[in-house]
């Protein structure tokens, strides 16, 4: 029985449903083994580990409620001399269910590829993109001073769950650079060594403000605010697709949310809140 379903695991017609799940053609990654002596409902494409990317999915018959999905386990499936093995990483009692880990994703990637959202993800993350204005006067200065400092004229910010100030902090350099108004501070920027800004406390209160700004826009734009979220999930007849869907949206908002109050930590540090952010006719563009 084991030589068969090996045998349906390595033949043509499962290498053509596992490309079909990864291009998307397939709604669910569940089918059912032909071979009569085994019916599996619970066949997975799966992700192994140390391997080649061409050897990188697998399909095996492991799945819920077997198989649990974790992104804070050592657990991981590699493959082993033709064969598949799933090594955990702490001890199981019959009837427990095994946990294995899917490997540095976000949750977005997470549902996409298993169908699943992790709450305690650790590899969770969303992007900010920011870009310099190409309607400013002195955008090629500012392009090639990005470039120098390793940015780009549309820089993607990748925001790291629990490391969202890091990521503030991070971006405060390129938005300042967007802000430099005068030709003479250009010139100092430009032949300043490290990404080197002319900051007064009115130009960093117009930073951070559009900072702040642009967190609370977004996360007004969701239909739902995390309270309403967090009450949807506590119900327990919610529609599977629609769980899935709000501990994603969740696990965003909990993300800008955290950024929004890092941002907000830094304007009050700021020496005089009494001073107006400075005018930006060419601030950058922030999506």
């Amino acid at each position: 029985m084991i030589h068969d379903i090996l045998s349906f695991i390595t033949s043509p017609q499962a290498r053509i449903y596992r490309q079909a799940i990864l291009q998307g053609h397939v709604d669910s990654c569940r089918w059912s083994c032909p071979i009569d002596s085994c019916r599996w409902s619970n066949c997975k494409a799966m992700l192994t580990q140390k391997v080649s990317l061409a050897r990188r999915f697998v399909l095996v018959p492991l799945g819920p409620p077997l198989l649990s999905y974790r992104s804070n386990c050592k657990a991981m499936l590699t493959a082993v001399d033709g064969a598949v093995q799933l090594v955990v990483d702490r001890p199981y009692i019959a009837g427990q269910s095994i946990v294995v880990w899917c490997g540095p994703q976000p949750n977005s990637k997470l549902l996409i590829n298993y169908g699943f959202v992790d709450e305690d993800n650790s590899y969770d993350r969303l992007v900010v993109e920011a870009a310099l204005n190409t309607e400013d006067p002195q955008y090629q200065d500012k392009r090639l001073v990005a470039q120098r400092n390793g940015k780009l004229t549309i820089q993607t910010f990748q925001v790291n769950v629990g490391k969202e100030r890091e990521t503030v902090l991070d971006m405060l350099p390129y938005m300042r650079l967007g802000y430099v108004s005068d030709p003479s501070e250009m010139e100092s920027v430009i032949s300043s060594q490290g990404p080197v800004c002319p900051v007064s406390p009115c130009m960093e209160h117009a930073v951070l403000n559009q900072l702040a700004t642009y967190f609370r826009e977004r996360l007004a734009g969701y239909p739902t605010t995390l309270s309403q979220d967090e009450a949807l999930l506590g119900e327990c007849d919610i529609e599977p697709r629609k769980r899935v869907a709000t501990q994603l949206l969740k696990c965003e908002k909990k993300i800008l949310n955290k950024c929004l109050e890092a941002t907000v930590d830094l304007i009050n540090e700021l020496p005089d809140l009494s001073l107006s952010p400075c005018p930006a006719p060419y601030a950058p563009i922030l999506r």
